[in-house]
């Protein structure tokens, strides 16, 4: 499995397994445990950032999270997204 397939599969059918939204859990959660050890995240297309409601300029860790926001809410109504893009800014990541 791999995040970018998982995330594009979850636009075309608008669901995705439990299983796919673990992996997504586990992937994102992993990104933000290293965050520190990152220089970069890479952008994802306009279109599926667009389709998401992110900005256009965003990153396929921000579309894993919007992904999970929809799919799989919080109990306590924080947002995956908006963690990321603290984390994000915090850790003054540049986009590739």
């Amino acid at each position: 499995m791999e995040l970018i397939e998982l995330i594009k599969d979850y636009l075309a059918t608008e669901s995705l397994s439990n299983i796919e939204l673990d992996f997504l859990e586990g992937e994102l959660w992993e990104t933000t445990q290293h965050i520190a050890e990152l220089n970069t995240v890479t952008l994802a297309p306009k279109n599926i950032c667009e389709k998401l409601d992110l900005d256009e300029r965003s990153c396929w860790q921000l579309c894993c999270a919007a992904v999970l926001d929809s799919s799989r809410p919080l109990k306590n109504r924080q947002k995956r997204v908006e963690n990321f893009k603290k984390l994000i800014h915090q850790h003054n990541l540049s986009f590739r």
